[in-house]
């Protein structure tokens, strides 16, 4: 396995954009934009193919979310992790909170899942005068468990601007060798995942049952995760994973 280190800025951009929100009585933090950045030849190379992707907080260290991406010549920014910066940091302009034939439950669902009292009066005020733009798939929909992350994180993340928002994550992409083909990639990823998160059910993944899984976050480590999906591509594929990309401003 070789390993491999970018700055995140390198591969992400972030721009504000002025809030669709304008009606709130208080300033939405919903207003931040992520996008891929134009990319070196091996800065692109580093992030293509397919593998297991994993985000990790800075602080705790811990995993936060695992994903697979199967597209041997795909864009992961754009088709994956600029989704996820809008929803995990609860920052994004496209940002939707679901819930569009119950958005009063909805309310109440995500309420209960966030403690942060800006976040809380956020979702109110999309509630109360966003309720059509926010209370819907947008495309960036976010999940109770991807709040209660921003929710803990909200010092940071609610305060943060566009240089530093960044500051608090780490991407990393484990690249599984290249298949035969489209359909070999597709089934060796899927079943990787699957095990994986069968152990270790990330906070921000919708595997995550806060009242059974709390405890778990603590062993959910870089490379505990890392070795666990090392075992099971080898048994998958019979071989290792060839590299451990790593995107971190820190």
């Amino acid at each position: 396995m070789i390993e491999i280190e970018f700055p995140l800025n390198d591969f992400i951009e972030v721009k504000y954009n002025n809030s669709k929100d304008n009606d709130w009585p208080t300033p939405s933090p919903f207003n931040l934009r992520f996008s891929k950045r134009r990319l070196k030849d091996d800065e692109s190379n580093a992030i293509s193919g397919c593998g297991i992707y994993l985000i990790s907080s800075n602080d705790t260290k811990e995993v936060v979310y695992l994903g697979m991406y199967r597209k041997i010549n795909g864009n992961i920014i754009q088709d994956r992790w600029g989704r996820h910066l809008q929803t995990i940091t609860g920052r994004g302009f496209n940002i939707g909170l679901g819930g569009q034939s119950n958005p009063n439950r909805r309310q109440t669902v995500l309420l209960n899942s966030i403690q942060a009292p800006e976040l809380r009066k956020a979702i109110e005020n999309a509630y109360s005068y966003s309720l059509n733009d926010r209370f819907r798939d947008t495309g960036y929909s976010t999940t109770p468990n991807r709040l209660r992350f921003a929710s803990e994180n909200w010092d940071s993340f609610g305060t943060a601007n566009d240089r530093e928002i960044l500051d608090s994550l780490t991407f990393w992409f484990l690249r599984i060798r290249l298949p035969n083909n489209s359909d070999d990639a597709a089934k060796e990823v899927k079943t990787v995942e699957k095990s994986i998160l069968k152990q270790f059910k990330p906070v921000c993944n919708r595997e995550y049952k806060h009242s059974y899984h709390n405890e778990k976050r603590k062993y959910n480590s870089i490379n505990s995760v890392t070795e666990a999906v090392r075992k099971a591509v080898k048994m998958v594929t019979r071989q290792d994973i060839t590299y451990r990309i790593k995107l971190t401003n820190t």
